[in-house]
């Protein structure tokens, strides 16, 4: 009693008490697993918390939260623009961009609109030490760090994007660091990639500037003010970034230090399983392979020929198949399947019967699976799932697999390979090692800086002199065109001067030919 007392006490006078705002508008579950500990956390640190979300936490304990819902107007959006869309890997990566964005601009407008959330922020009496914003690709959000005047966090549950970077001033050379949404990234693209790349970050620039920020930056001043600076200008005096990456599945980069990389921020400790799955696990004889496209995918979307090629492959494997599919009944499903429309994914992955993960590779399944030692089939789809199973396949704990080109006999072969060669749970326990061999988690990171935010008033003082820079000056063109304009000049002159020369010296030669000349008729005389 006394020991905890004693701790209250240290607790509070340590702890600098902030009213902190955060809104997460990706109506998703995977996103919201990375966000949810972060507020969770710094309302039990004593700070007040108003949490705009899809995904309310809904938990009365948490006396210092308070959280606004959003999940009706969010998720019929998501609904409506459909998943289907940017699965399909036949359509180029700038086709599914605009659409990303489109879909990001109803949020915002679903979010600045919601009346409870009005009330705040329209609200003069309203103050924050404090906001934390979810930044995937449109920074619509930050505008309300000008309105509240307050220093602004953006937090992603996966990595940057190519404009989050940019913002903040991180270097980012399209012939090694590829959006994420491209399939490579790394050190060793080849020509053909980097070309492609460079492209890309081209139009990205191009659009980004003329065609999206103009349009984000009317919506904020839409409902936050028409006297709001310009929201690009916004976007660069963002505190710090919250990344959920590592630096041994993404490429290592030198990044400015107010971005903070987190990891394995939503995992848990095992929990004991429902009893009939459970039941569905311990029954098999030879193992089972778990099935899951995760919250956004979802295998109800995945195009029919791959579906039906799936079962297939799942008749013919001597193990039991735990599907997490999203109907309560799938024609045509093998005897060897067992379906669920929800599964306790962490909980089964722990489960010593389970042989493989077979995943789209969204990056918190990915961390769950590391987090379990469990390697895996990558089956990618949409944004970051590329990226994430290819450099999976090159640390020897996953299968890659291309569900446009994939056969029968190469997909069961995988699975087998996988669930039988030790080789691929040894590699997955020593990525493991290496992911979590860090000085402090991903959360004790991400309260540690928020705080810090809150202390200092924002990190001005650790700004990048790259987020100021002019273009022309970053990529020094004002130098190369000095030097090759004073090398023209050089080279001018001296063409010049050789050129005088020459004919200097053509003139003293004709002088001395001249002077040398003797008449034939005076020598006879």
């Amino acid at each position: 009693m006394w020991l905890n007392y004693i701790f209250l006490v240290f607790f509070l006078k340590t702890t600098q008490s902030g009213r902190i705002l955060c809104i997460y508008q990706m109506p998703a579950v995977s996103h919201q697993a990375t966000f949810k500990p972060i507020s969770r956390e710094l309302s039990l640190r004593g700070h007040e918390v108003i949490v705009v979300t899809p995904h309310p936490i809904n938990d009365p304990r948490f006396v210092n939260l308070t959280e606004i819902d959003t999940s009706g107007p969010t998720y019929e959006i998501i609904h409506r623009h459909g998943f289907e869309f940017f699965m399909s890997k036949e359509l180029p990566v700038q086709s599914k961009i605009p659409k990303i964005f489109r879909m990001y601009n109803e949020f915002a407008h679903a979010i600045l609109g919601n009346e409870e959330f009005r009330k705040i922020y329209t609200d003069e009496s309203q103050k924050f030490d404090l906001i934390i914003s979810q930044i995937y690709v449109s920074p619509i959000m930050y505008a309300l760090s000008a309105k509240l005047k307050a220093p602004i966090i953006g937090v992603s549950s996966m990595g940057g994007w190519t404009g989050t970077h940019f913002a903040i001033g991180n270097h980012n050379p399209p012939s090694i660091y590829s959006e994420m949404f491209l399939p490579y990234n790394g050190g060793d693209l080849t020509f053909y990639e980097r070309i492609k790349s460079t492209l890309y970050y081209l139009w990205t620039r191009y659009y980004v500037n003329f065609v999206a920020m103009p349009k984000w930056d009317s919506i904020a001043k839409q409902y936050l003010g028409e006297n709001l600076p310009y929201l690009a200008d916004i976007e660069r005096n963002v505190s710090a970034l919250f990344l959920n990456i590592n630096a041994i599945l993404y490429t290592p980069r030198p990044m400015v230090p107010t971005v903070v990389s987190l990891s394995f921020m939503h995992i848990q400790p095992p929990k004991p399983l429902p009893e009939d799955i459970k039941q569905e696990i311990e029954s098999s004889k030879n193992g089972v392979i778990y099935f899951s496209l995760g919250s956004n995918v979802k295998s109800v979307n995945i195009p029919e020929k791959v579906r039906e090629l799936l079962m297939t492959v799942f008749k013919e494997l001597p193990y039991k198949v735990l599907w997490k599919f999203e109907k309560p009944e799938l024609a045509g499903k093998p005897k060897n399947v067992v379906i669920r429309k929800w599964l306790p994914q962490q909980d089964v992955l722990a489960h010593p019967k389970v042989k493989v993960f077979i995943s789209q590779c969204g990056l918190q399944s990915t961390e769950e699976a590391i987090a379990r030692e469990m390697p895996m089939v990558g089956i990618p789809f949409i944004a970051d799932q590329e990226m994430n199973s290819i450099r999976l396949a090159r640390w020897g704990v996953l299968r890659h697999i291309n569900y446009l080109n994939t056969t029968k006999e190469e997909l069961i072969g995988a699975i087998k390979d996988v669930a039988e060669n030790p080789k691929y749970k040894q590699n997955m326990k020593k990525l493991k090692n290496l992911m979590q061999d860090e000085p402090m988690t991903g959360l004790e990171k991400a309260i540690w800086w928020a705080e810090y935010v809150i202390r200092h008033k924002g990190t001005k003082h650790l700004r990048s002199p790259t987020v100021d820079i002019e273009w022309y000056k970053y990529l020094l063109l004002d130098v190369c065109a000095f030097l090759l304009a004073s090398l023209i000049c050089v080279s001018f002159i001296l063409v010049k001067l050789f050129k005088f020369m020459v004919r200097k010296f053509k003139r003293a030669q004709d002088k001395i030919k001249k002077s040398d000349y003797v008449p034939f008729s005076n020598e006879k005389k």
